[in-house]
């Protein structure tokens, strides 16, 4: 999903700056410790400071963006922080779906059931960005049904980390997509919390695959790259 056309509300300047940064940082067009400094972005985006300030405070909250003396650096390995990433989402969200399965009622996943028929109806018309939103929309849903406010804020910092990394996976397949998650929502309803969760497993391993493939061709040597004829 491009967080710039998010329908339900436009962004803010330093949303916008922090998403365009974001995507810079976890393509590596901007590579790890790069060092930011608030005068030549601000000029980069023809904006005061205020606004670059911001979303730098917002990059820092998510780990792409570390402190080093009042300096601030990009923080993010690439490949190693992918991993990272992964692994800390499947155990918050393993327990989000475990506590969802536990106290959702019907309502609550006829709202998650939304957001699969939105998928579907994005992926008859082949609008990414609007299948895009309705997946991370679908695996959000889960941490709001949990009832637990600590566990939804601690994934919120890196939402739209995913956001990013799920626009640049650029979803092959939207049809199958759809069926995938139509077939994740079906268990949770059955109310078998070990095969959601082993389910979730299952699908993070696929999406962390694809995006390494992604993150892996862009990284090769241009050397490795076809000549242009």
């Amino acid at each position: 999903m491009s967080a710039a056309s998010h329908p339900s509300r436009p962004l803010g300047m330093g949303e916008q700056i922090s998403h365009r940064l974001r995507v810079d940082i976890i393509s590596g067009a901007i590579g790890n410790g790069t060092h930011l400094a608030e005068d030549s972005l601000a000029a980069r985006f023809d904006v005061s400071r205020g606004p670059v300030r911001d979303a730098l405070r917002q990059l820092e909250s998510e780990g792409l963006v570390e402190n080093r003396r009042k300096r601030l650096y990009v923080s993010f390995r690439g490949l190693p922080d992918i991993e990272e990433l992964y692994s800390l989402r499947e155990n918050l969200e393993s327990m989000a779906l475990r506590l969802a399965v536990e106290r959702a009622g019907g309502s609550g996943l006829d709202d998650v059931q939304r957001f699969v028929d939105t998928m579907a109806t994005a992926a008859r018309e082949g609008d990414t960005d609007a299948f895009d939103q309705a997946d991370m929309e679908f695996h959000t849903s889960f941490y709001r049904l949990s009832g637990h406010r600590r566990l939804a804020e601690a994934w919120r910092p890196y939402q739209r980390t995913f956001e990013v990394l799920l626009e640049m996976s650029n979803t092959p397949d939207m049809p199958a997509a759809v069926v995938d998650h139509q077939e994740f929502l079906d268990i949770v309803r059955g109310g078998d919390a070990d095969a959601a969760v082993q389910r979730l497993h299952d699908h993070l391993v696929r999406a962390k695959q694809h995006i390494r493939d992604v993150i892996e061709l862009q990284q090769a040597p241009a050397a490795a790259q076809p000549k242009a004829s």
